[in-house]
């Protein structure tokens, strides 16, 4: 019975999805951002675009937002248009991808549509699947926020400033995260607004702060962050030849 209530929240669930395209790409090199970069018949950031537009033929997206440098809204613009979909909105990043996130989740707010969920993936990783995106909203409906990890295939050891090991880590106990970011919309925007006021506190205090994703950001404010299995073909675009990988 669980399982049939929780199918029908999710069919019924209204979506918004933030994806992120406002880094540097400085290790991509060759001067194109790792985005706008061609794949297949568009471009890499199409798509990541291309493959939640697929996967949520049947849900409500009440709001699309792309993230992006100031400057490059314009080529964003072009590297989605394969897609022929109107409704995206390009909102100009920070300079960080906090801040970044945070600009999206306001205009969001700003827009007044009120998701129940929202979706955050990095704009270089082209590669993610219909099966990762619907069991993020799955679980992130479940237990409030939901992000695909996969067991490190290494085994992994913490060093100190000098490069010795200080401690043998629990290689079952990791993960390494990828996106999308799944998470109920008006806790996330609440605990990114806490968050900000944070930082500018810490900075009064000459204090530098920064959150590195938003399972922090929510782990911190919220609670526990729910990890489902990954999928080692969901990378993120860094060099060149990632791009041949699949």
């Amino acid at each position: 019975m669980r399982k049939k209530i929780l199918t029908t929240t999710i069919q019924t669930s209204k979506i918004a999805i933030i994806i992120t395209a406002a880094g540097s790409s400085t290790r991509m090199g060759g001067g194109i951002k790792k985005e706008f970069l061609p794949l297949k018949d568009g471009t890499v950031l199409s798509a990541c675009a291309g493959a939640f537009l697929n996967a949520l033929k049947k849900f409500q997206i009440t709001d699309f937002i792309i993230t992006c440098k100031a400057g490059n809204e314009d080529e964003a613009r072009d590297a989605v248009s394969s897609l022929g979909y109107d409704a995206f909105t390009f909102v100009r990043g920070g300079v960080s991808r906090q801040e970044s996130v945070f600009k999206g989740l306001l205009e969001i707010e700003r827009r007044g549509n009120c998701p129940d969920l929202v979706l955050i993936h990095d704009g270089a990783r082209p590669f993610v699947s219909e099966k990762i995106i619907i069991e993020g909203i799955e679980k992130a409906l479940e237990f409030g926020a939901s992000v695909p990890g996969l067991t490190p295939t290494d085994t992994q050891k913490e060093i100190d400033e000098n490069g010795f090991i200080v401690r043998h880590l629990v290689r079952a106990n990791l993960c390494a995260v990828q996106t999308p970011q799944n998470f109920v919309f008006s806790r996330l925007l609440e605990a990114h607004k806490k968050a900000a006021a944070q930082i500018e506190e810490l900075s009064t205090q000459g204090i530098k702060k920064e959150f590195t994703d938003d399972t922090q950001i929510w782990g911190e404010f919220c609670g526990a962050v729910k990890v489902y299995p990954g999928d080692a073909s969901n990378i993120k675009i860094t060099y060149p030849g990632d791009l041949k990988q699949n």
